[in-house]
């Protein structure tokens, strides 16, 4: 071999040496990165189990007493009369009048399943607030996911209430 055909041999071993180091370094440096994110997503979710365990008998008080006081779902039509005499019931007594009255399909979640009404109520508005905040008292489990409130323009002293109302019944255990 000839001086120049070995300095092209070293050149080419060179070139081929320093480009594996380049592909081995670059392919190390993005394993490296992917095994930084995993490290932090693992970090996380190891903060979030141990913030979840400290609040663990918080959450175990919190099931022990809806599992006490939470209505127990019987039959469908049995839980939708017993609610809409609750709300006549209600209405009633703080002088609000139900025009409208309309039966919904129920909403199911995990574990529990509603009772659910569109209706319209007119009332002053101090008994329709003083209604609806007696309503939504914690033990009654009821909740309201929309509501509008109008001046009656017949009336001004009264207002007009459409709202979706639901009262949430914890399902028996299978």
């Amino acid at each position: 071999m000839t001086a120049n055909e070995q300095r092209l041999g070293l050149g080419l071993a060179a070139v081929v040496v320093i480009g594996g180091a380049f592909i081995g370094l670059t392919r190390l440096k993005s394993w490296k990165q992917t095994v930084d994110v995993r490290s932090i997503e693992v970090e996380t979710r190891r903060l979030e189990a141990d913030d979840l365990l400290a609040q663990k008998e918080f959450w175990n008080e919190r099931f022990t007493w809806l599992t006490e006081k939470q209505p127990v779902f019987t039959r469908r039509g049995t839980v939708d009369t017993d609610f809409l005499e609750q709300l006549e019931s209600s209405a009633d007594s703080h002088g609000v009048k139900l025009p409208k009255i309309q039966p919904l399909e129920p909403t199911e979640r995990a574990g529990i399943v509603s009772s659910t009404f569109n209706l319209e109520a007119h009332g002053g508005w101090a008994e329709i607030n003083q209604w609806l905040h007696d309503l939504q008292k914690p033990e009654s489990y009821i909740s309201i996911p929309s509501l509008t409130m109008t001046p009656n323009n017949d009336d001004t002293t009264q207002v007009i209430v459409n709202m979706n109302i639901q009262k949430w019944f914890r399902l028996p255990p299978l």
